[in-house]
């Protein structure tokens, strides 16, 4: 498998760090507790966990930061896996795209379809699955000079 990332934020004053991590169930203390380990490879099946660092590297607030985190096509968007991020009073929730990043929107995200029904042919609008997202994004309003911002969602290998 293959990781890849496609990142966009404002230029040299963002510095992004993209990691993968296999997500491990291990026995401690007689339950069952998650443990992340370095995604160097994957098997279908297997649960892995994009986390997306990002700092403001300079000595101004940046406005309007767009984070995103591609989901590649070997694997599938564990749907409400990605985490709402609070900065100060403000939630801010990620939105998803199906379509390689062209569009966004908040779940349920709809497309159109054209199927035939009774013999005609007709559009109609239906559901995406969050195994077809293709990109999760978050938009900060604002990030204070020298702040890092911690970003997750989890994928099943295909």
């Amino acid at each position: 498998m293959v990781l890849l990332g496609l990142l966009l934020a404002q230029g040299a004053d963002i510095r992004l760090d993209l990691k993968a991590y296999r997500v491990v169930s291990v026995q401690q203390e007689g339950r069952s507790v998650e443990r992340l380990e370095a995604a160097l490879d994957a098997k279908p099946g297997q649960l892995i966990e994009y986390q997306l660092s990002a700092q403001n590297t300079s000595d101004k607030p940046l406005r309007q930061v767009i984070l995103v985190i591609p989901i590649p096509a070997s694997t599938a968007y564990q749907a409400l896996s990605a985490q709402p991020l609070q900065l100060g009073e403000t939630l801010v929730t990620p939105d998803f795209s199906f379509d390689g990043g062209r569009t966004y929107g908040k779940p349920p995200l709809k497309r159109k379809v054209r199927v035939v029904e009774n013999g005609k042919e007709v559009e109609k609008e239906v559901e995406v699955k969050p195994e077809e997202y293709t990109h999760a994004r978050w938009i900060l309003p604002q990030m204070a000079p020298k702040q890092t911002v911690l970003l997750k969602l989890r994928t099943v290998v295909r």
